[in-house]
């Protein structure tokens, strides 16, 4: 369920890696976020950074594992993924 979740939250922001642009703006969004939505963040900006991944699989890549293990609901990780997204795509800013 989550993941049907996220694929439709996360829809908008899932575009490729392409250059990455803005790691300082994204940084200073990510200032604003706090617990396992900052280390959603971190683990996603690696994501993108070294492995290439598109947005959405950056964010699920780490709380889908944390959603299965039942450590947080379904609404808390959609929100905690689209603030993580939110600040991950300024990576991709021009």
């Amino acid at each position: 369920m989550l993941r049907i979740v996220t694929v439709s939250a996360l829809a908008l922001f899932a575009i490729p890696t392409a250059a990455l642009a803005d790691r300082k703006a994204a940084d200073e969004c990510a200032k604003g976020l706090s617990g396992e939505t900052l280390k959603t963040y971190r683990y996603g900006v690696v994501a993108v950074e070294k492995n290439n991944a598109t947005l959405e699989n950056a964010v699920r890549g780490y709380l889908e594992p944390r959603y299965n293990k039942g450590e947080f609901t379904e609404a808390e990780g959609r929100v905690m993924g689209e603030a993580a997204a939110k600040c991950i795509r300024l990576l991709h800013a021009k």
